[in-house]
């Protein structure tokens, strides 16, 4: 096939006793879901409260795996490939197998194989490996029971924190001061994300970020490319009553229009983007959102703009190999090329193995996120292979901190109902739709933005235990970013990797945030809560830094390219004197984000990715790559 016919857009288609504390925490949520469950069986199916415990099963699940199914029918119903076609491969150990692997398929994963496959040779060939599995729509978990068993980690005890379940959708990393949650399945987090697309403050890029990217004007472009793929939407005004509630509030903390507005999220709200076929712009079936409130926990109508949807899609149709359950143990650096070291998870006969195998590849961008990015790299280091002393450092959490607001006068209906009310007779909205910013605050350690939230489904019966709410109608959710100081690092401690950030719990941003959540609460209702059943630390979903970009080796781990700094002869080549590079690895995703955004991230993270592909792609030291023939 020439490289000409590729197309800008896919093409459309037809252990030991746990502690006392411990032993509490799982006896009393083993009490909530009996009491739950024991309640359910005598109660009447119309009320939600009681019918939580049980899975939804709803036409619209079914519907929305057929259209997946049938959207991708000329690769056999799925994104992946048959992982014996890897097997294959690897048979022959001394090959070339991939002129360029990437590691992972969230955001910037995903981006760099759409790209790069588009202009790839095709003579060349390109694959992914993401960790997860293929999760098809309308099989995401709906009930506490499902989610606790798509957790990847132990969640309580002496062994909490340990991987017990591989290929668990929910990534959970607990740590002495902060907790981080994300996404494991082709996709990455977008599959559970709110997937709102906010662009950060300008004055964000002005200190930390490497010269190239120190003003927001040059990433517009990129944020422009992301966004059309996405297919952004705005819900409608007061919609559903928690925005009208925030809208609310807003008008009464300050009377600046443009402190408040409904958010861009990759949601399709109708079908604006759809043609009569009920197909987006990359051939794949989608339908309408039906409100229910759902979309951090996955999307089983098929109506949230996950990367299944859009840029993997574009990468499938140009070429580009997809196998899942393929973890990534190390790198090792070869003369002109990069050897692989993989773990296979099979999951295939109800019991979980493993198989290593090993695989070679020129070009590799690492995009398994914040942390797994940096892991790989810090597993891979060695003599001949090292990297910059700053690998691990700068991590965010993007000032993410959760509150909520008790007793509103005025009911919220923020209770998740996912597709167990097809007709939504109480909707929900979309997990979040608006934010209220406070950007006009001097300096950028004071600008920070609030935004409201549904509660899923499956927790929605433990949230409505913990706020005393039955219904999770007359609370409010509280979600805010801003910019704390970056001072986390990723460790090794205790046989896993962890965060290590002292004295975060008691940070002044984390109080400055308190402070404004007790303000919006003193308007909202009569109470701020801060949910402490699980301990005091932080959570964050939004996982930032670890490979941080920056202009020299002492200060980040990869250029304003994503290039990988080399470590040797401290970072700087001798001739030169400019700072070198392992020719042909890359990162791309959350690692290489620098400061925390004070928004949420993965609308930058794509717009860095986009501009890291366009560079590749155009570097002269890889025109054979994209050399048309």
């Amino acid at each position: 096939m020439d490289s000409s016919s590729k197309s800008n857009f896919s093409r459309p288609i037809a252990a030991p006793s746990p502690t006392r504390r411990a032993a509490l925490k799982a006896s009393a949520i083993a009490g909530i879901a009996a009491h739950l469950g024991r309640s359910a069986a005598k109660a009447d199916d119309s009320l939600p409260i009681l019918n939580r415990t049980r899975p939804c099963n709803s036409p619209l699940n079914a519907q929305a795996a057929n259209d997946y199914c049938q959207s991708l029918a000329p690769f056999g119903g799925r994104l992946s490939n048959d992982i014996r076609e890897l097997f294959l491969q690897t048979q022959r150990p001394d090959d070339l197998h991939y002129s360029v692997i990437v590691i992972g398929s969230g955001y910037g994963a995903s981006i760099c194989a759409a790209r790069i496959s588009q202009a790839l040779n095709p003579n060349h060939r390109i694959a992914i490996l993401e960790r997860g599995r293929e999760w098809t729509p309308g099989s995401f978990p709906d009930t506490f029971a499902h989610i606790t068993k798509s957790t990847r980690q132990q969640m309580m005890g002496p062994g909490k924190g340990q991987i017990i379940n591989p290929l668990g959708l929910f990534n959970l990393s607990f740590n002495d001061e902060i907790n981080v949650l994300s996404g494991s399945a082709l996709g990455g987090t977008s599959t559970i994300n709110a997937n709102v697309a906010l662009r950060p403050h300008p004055e964000t890029f002005q200190c930390g970020w490497p010269s190239a990217i120190r003003d927001i004007e040059t990433l517009t472009p990129y944020y422009d490319m992301a966004a059309r793929q996405l297919s952004l939407s705005r819900t409608p005004l007061d919609m559903v009553p928690k925005i009208q509630k925030r809208r609310i509030t807003a008008e009464i903390l300050n009377s600046n229009p443009d402190n408040y507005d409904r958010s861009p999220v990759a949601v399709m709200y109708d079908h604006r983007y759809l043609d009569d076929q009920m197909r987006n712009q990359h051939g794949m079936i989608q339908r309408a959102c039906t409100q229910c409130g759902n979309c951090i926990t996955g999307c089983n109508v098929g109506a949230k703009n996950t990367l299944v949807y859009n840029y993997l899609p574009v990468a499938k149709w140009n070429g580009t190999d997809m196998f899942t359950q393929v973890q990534v143990d190390r790198i090792e650096k070869r003369s002109g090329y990069y050897t692989l070291r993989l773990t296979y998870v099979d999951d295939s006969e109800g019991k979980i193995t493993r198989h290593p195998l090993t695989i070679n590849s020129r070009v590799v961008v690492l995009s398994a996120g914040s942390m797994g990015s940096s892991e790989i790299l810090l597993n891979s280091q060695q003599d001949g292979f090292v990297f910059s002393p700053m690998l691990g450092k700068r991590w965010s959490a993007n000032g993410d901190v959760v509150g909520f607001v008790l007793k509103t006068p005025d009911a919220t209906n923020v209770g998740g109902l996912s597709t167990c009310e097809p007709d939504c007779r109480w909707p929900i909205g979309s997990t979040v739709q608006s934010t209220l910013n406070f950007f006009d605050r001097p300096g950028i350690e004071n600008k920070y933005i609030v935004q409201e939230a549904a509660i899923p489904r499956g927790v929605a019966n433990l949230f409505s235990i913990l706020l005393r709410d039955k219904y999770l109608d007359h609370s409010m959710v509280m979600l805010g970013m801003g910019h704390d100081e970056g001072r986390g690092e990723i460790v090794w401690k205790d046989g896993r990797y962890q965060i290590s950030w002292p004295n975060l719990k008691n940070s002044e941003y984390r109080q400055m945030m308190f402070r404004e959540f007790d303000n919006i609460a003193s308007v909202e209702g009569k109470k701020y809560k801060r949910l402490k059943a699980f301990g005091n630390n932080l959570v964050t979903v939004h996982p930032l830094g670890g490979c941080a970009m920056a202009d020299t080796p002492d200060c980040g781990v990869v250029n304003d390219l994503g290039q990988v700094f080399d470590g040797k002869c401290g970072g700087f080549a001798n001739k030169t004197g400019q700072p070198a590079v392992h020719h042909g690895l890359f990162v791309a995703d959350g690692a290489v984000i620098p400061t925390a955004l004070g928004a949420n991230p993965y609308l930058t993270i794509c717009a860095v990715s986009e501009r890291i592909a366009a560079h590749f792609i155009n570097n002269p030291n890889f025109a054979d790559l994209f050399a048309r023939v």
